[in-house]
């Protein structure tokens, strides 16, 4: 097929990122968080509460299946039936938000819709991250890792490009669509579906010029991966890793996850002031996640981490403090550069610990690590808003995780070049 002929690995790769992210973008983070703030709930401590429980459930589903299924797709090479699954579901998720009117009785349609579609979609992220070795020669992972989530976010940027022009900023929305019942914002998840299934088929199709021999051996999965999980507790350097990792991607999780919340409800931004925040988010994500992708092969990826988490801390602090809109714009923006950077080389740095083929189980296990507690950020959060009835207090709470994730990555060991 054309597909599979004519594009190469490393840009099949990159492709599937460009194909995801407006998932997190759109439904997660920007549009529907705020449109179920604003819309449907009424209410922003109240959306806070909600939301945040919908993302923790999510968290604590992906933490407990991920590496069996991580396990199971290691055993049978069954990583493009696995990862297409996946991507409809969370495709299909998407599409319906379509029925998520503004009115009251769509809070409990929402949060289901959310945990569903948010489990499959970390589920299909946990598969395509344990190939990214099978994508890049051992000493370009830190550039592939980089430039996928460079193209990740320039997806993320169009969509909501054509979301903000073709639907929300305009009196003529495309296709017809008109605004009663908000309809001109629901579309951005019929949007996201039809993006994610399109734009993920050149990478599915690239799967499967990486097949080998199934391992036959039979083997007790439960067992198997509850004792490769008790070795990380015995003083294990890929275990310190994924205990620093743990901490600092609960904040990035909480941020993701309230970002368009917060912005709505402290500096009570439109819909089309988030979608522009969204894009200025995503640009410098990109940015950084690509000028760092020059870095990280060169100088390793726990400088660049360090150096990530040092500048969020700084900047995510400024920002608590500020009252202006014009002003969060710029250091909420400033935020992405160091966000894209951190996540790229956080990937690298796992991919380091994959021996004897044990891709989807090692990445399901780093699922874990960014899942497992992922429930305690939303949560301590929206416990936080409910004591003090304040958002900006509870933000507070993501730069605790931060320093905390610094402090106990100085007592990781970067492995070397396998």
């Amino acid at each position: 097929m054309f597909f599979s002929n004519k594009i190469k690995p490393f840009f099949a790769y990159c492709i599937y990122d460009w194909a995801n992210s407006p998932f997190a973008t759109v439904i997660i983070t920007f549009i529907f968080a705020a449109y179920f703030e604003k819309a449907i709930v009424g209410d922003p401590e109240k959306a806070s509460i909600l939301w945040g429980w919908s993302i923790s459930i999510s968290a604590f589903l992906v933490a407990c299946i991920s590496p069996f299924i991580g396990r199971h797709i290691d055993k049978n090479l069954s990583y493009k039936f696995w990862l297409r699954t996946f991507t409809i579901i969370s495709s299909i998720g998407a599409a319906l938000f379509w029925f998520a009117y503004p009115v009251p009785e769509s809070i409990f349609f929402v949060c289901i819709l959310v945990i569903i579609s948010n489990v499959a979609f970390e589920l299909g992220g946990m598969v395509y991250n344990s190939l990214l070795p099978s994508f890049a020669k051992k000493e370009q992972i830190g550039s592939l890792s980089g430039k996928s989530w460079a193209f990740g976010y320039a997806g993320g940027i169009i969509c909501l490009l054509i979301i903000l022009f073709g639907f929300v900023q305009t009196d003529t929305p495309l296709f017809g669509i008109e605004k009663n019942l908000s309809a001109n914002i629901r579309i951005a998840g019929p949007i996201v579906a039809i993006w994610f299934i399109f734009f993920s088929i050149p990478f599915l199709l690239k799967i499967n010029n990486f097949s080998k021999d199934k391992n036959t051996q039979k083997e007790n999965l439960f067992i198997e991966v509850i004792k490769n999980i008790k070795s990380l507790f015995s003083n294990s350097n890929k275990g310190r890793f994924l205990l620093s990792r743990m901490i600092y991607t609960d904040g990035l999780n909480t941020l993701f996850a309230f970002g368009g919340l917060y912005a709505a409800g402290t500096f009570n931004m439109s819909f089309s002031e988030i979608i522009i925040f969204g894009i200025l988010i995503n640009i410098t994500a990109g940015l950084g996640a690509l000028f760092f992708s020059y870095i990280d092969d060169k100088v390793g990826p726990k400088y660049v981490i360090n150096l990530s988490l040092i500048f969020l801390i700084v900047i995510g602090s400024i920002t608590l403090f500020l009252n202006s809109k014009e002003w969060f714009l710029v250091f909420g923006s400033a935020l992405g550069f160091f966000i894209g950077s951190i996540q790229s080389s956080s990937r690298s740095f796992m991919s380091r610990y994959i021996v004897k083929g044990n891709n989807a189980e090692t990445f399901g296990i780093y699922a874990v690590s960014g899942k497992c507690t992922a429930f305690l950020g939303p949560a301590i959060l929206a416990f936080i808003v409910t004591i003090f009835d304040s958002q900006r207090v509870g933000m507070a709470s993501i730069i605790a995780f931060f320093l905390l994730g610094l402090f106990l990555l100085q007592r990781v060991i970067e492995p070397k070049h396998y």
